[in-house]
């Protein structure tokens, strides 16, 4: 198949995640959950509980209650297990709007079964996995898009980076053309952030006291400061990378007590707003009052790139990838580009 067969349709309003029979919000896909929110901070995500994480339940049940959840148009299902064959089944009974990426998943059980084809609907699954051995021989035919994975087996938690790569590669518009790296060794863009992300949480705390006096060359503790270092000659890269090896390194809530320069543009004083928020909740850190000011919050989307995406799906993308935090002042500021080492 091409790249545009496995394209998804932004812009996506939220992402399901789908257990199991048996399973629970809890398991597998609550992992899965932490890892794409990290790389994908944009999007809303849910864990539902479904009627057959009680295995003497039908699966027809769980049909009936996510119909009645009022699915966003358009949003992505991705189903392990059982999850997948009802978030496909969805697309036949009324729902051939949504997305949905079936995992390790049947093409039917209990008195359920997937009768036809569907747009954006993709199926990732191994023939030869014992449980659903003898009920994926159709999803070549009624997936948009389909992989016979010898290795995958049911034991999701085990093919878990390989499960995240599937998700997060079909988000970028990459998975056609990744797909045959699957099992390659060298870690992707996510992996690599993640790893950075471990090691900033893990980062030492310095043994350097708060310093109280005025800035005088040191790493800035604080957005004024910040301000210090510009006005000394340097610039705003150089101060804003300095500023956040501090931080990491303290993680204290003073970093962020100060306001940012009122000669800072609105757009980089919105910025920083977010970023202690963003930092603030990342840390479990006190939330400074001060970002609540209407001043921190813009009227019209900022995009903090050195590069513009050239499309309208890129520009979403760059949404997906920025924190909450952020969209909510209309800042959109990727989270990677706060990742410091």
């Amino acid at each position: 198949m091409h790249g545009s067969d496995v394209e998804p349709e932004w812009p996506i309003p939220a992402v399901f995640l789908l257990h199991g029979k048996g399973g629970s919000p809890e398991g597998t896909i609550k992992k899965l959950h932490i890892i794409l929110e990290q790389r994908w901070p944009g999007l809303s995500f849910h864990r539902p509980l479904l009627p057959h994480h009680d295995p003497g339940v039908l699966c027809e049940i769980s049909i009936e209650h996510l119909l009645d959840m009022d699915i966003p148009r358009h949003a992505l299902l991705v189903g392990i297990s059982l999850g997948g064959l009802v978030a496909a089944k969805l697309q036949e009974v009324g729902r051939d709007d949504l997305q949905v990426m079936a995992i390790s998943s049947p093409t039917w059980a209990d008195g359920l079964s997937l009768e036809r084809s569907a747009q954006h609907r993709l199926a990732f699954y191994s023939s030869r996995d014992d449980v659903i051995a003898s009920r994926t021989t159709n999803w070549p035919k009624i997936a948009d898009f389909a992989r016979d994975f010898e290795w995958l087996t049911h034991d999701s938690d085990r093919h878990l980076r390989q499960i995240a790569r599937l998700c997060d590669w079909y988000l970028e518009g990459m998975l056609s053309d990744w797909i045959d790296r699957i099992l390659n060794s060298s870690s992707t863009q996510q992996e690599r952030d993640e790893i950075v992300w471990k090691s900033m949480a893990e980062a030492p705390q310095t043994t350097r006291n708060w310093r109280e006096t005025p800035w005088s060359g040191e790493r800035p503790q604080t957005f004024g400061e910040m301000g210090d270092v510009i006005k000394a000659g340097k610039d705003w890269e150089y101060a804003w990378s300095n500023w956040g090896h501090e931080f990491i390194s303290r993680k204290d809530p003073r970093c962020l007590e100060e306001e940012p320069p009122l000669w800072f543009s609105k757009e980089r004083r919105a910025m920083l707003a977010g970023v202690a928020e963003f930092f603030s909740h990342l840390y479990r850190l006190p939330m400074p009052s001060w970002i609540e000011k209407p001043e921190y919050f813009l009227l019209e989307p900022e995009y903090f790139t050195i590069l513009m995406p050239d499309s309208e799906v890129g520009l979403y993308r760059m949404r997906a990838r920025t924190p909450k935090e952020m969209l909510r002042r209309n800042v959109i500021f990727e989270a990677r580009n706060m990742t410091l080492l």
